[in-house]
């Protein structure tokens, strides 16, 4: 299930969120080889003040807290059609925290996100066709290919509040 909300301040769309519904999956090595999976609800926000990235929560069903996460956009965008941890250097690869690759399932395509930290590595599957839907209204907050302008305008503004006026 996806809700969009966009956040709007005077003209500009300043945000957008959507809830999607997964599922977390756990590869158990021991007694026997084994997977679990169980629901994990997504929350995933996109500011136009933060163009290159957007935050990913994560929470368990029944759990009240939450893990958060930021991913880039064109990561996430990049995964939706191709596996983005597909890189030559097989070092470079192992250290990636974030990978997403998309997978023709019977039923739809669904998304994989693997994240991996110190404690630990977790893999969660999340239907493509939400996440695409997600994409496209970030480019109704901040068009793709647009962001580096946007941040150079943002830094340049934050200067000027924090210094005065030139002289």
């Amino acid at each position: 299930m996806t809700s969009t909300q966009p956040t709007r301040d005077g003209s500009n769309l300043d945000e957008v969120r959507t809830q999607i519904t997964g599922r977390i999956y756990h590869l158990l090595l021991t007694p026997e080889l084994a997977m679990s999976e169980f629901p994990v609800h997504v929350e995933m926000t996109y500011r136009r003040s933060r163009p290159f990235e957007l935050e990913a929560s994560f929470r368990t069903c029944g759990e009240t807290a939450s893990v958060t996460w930021c991913i880039g956009r064109e990561l996430l965008a990049a995964g939706l059609t191709t596996a983005s941890s597909e890189v030559d250097d097989p070092d470079q690869r192992l250290a990636r925290d974030v990978q997403i690759s998309t997978h023709a399932l019977p039923g739809g395509d669904w998304t994989l996100i693997t994240l991996s930290s110190p404690s630990g590595t977790a893999e969660i599957g999340l239907p493509t066709y939400e996440l695409i839907d997600f994409i496209d209204r970030t480019e109704d907050v901040v068009a793709a290919g647009a962001e580096r302008q946007l941040v150079a305008e943002t830094d340049l503004a934050a200067l000027l509040d924090d210094q005065g006026p030139l002289r």
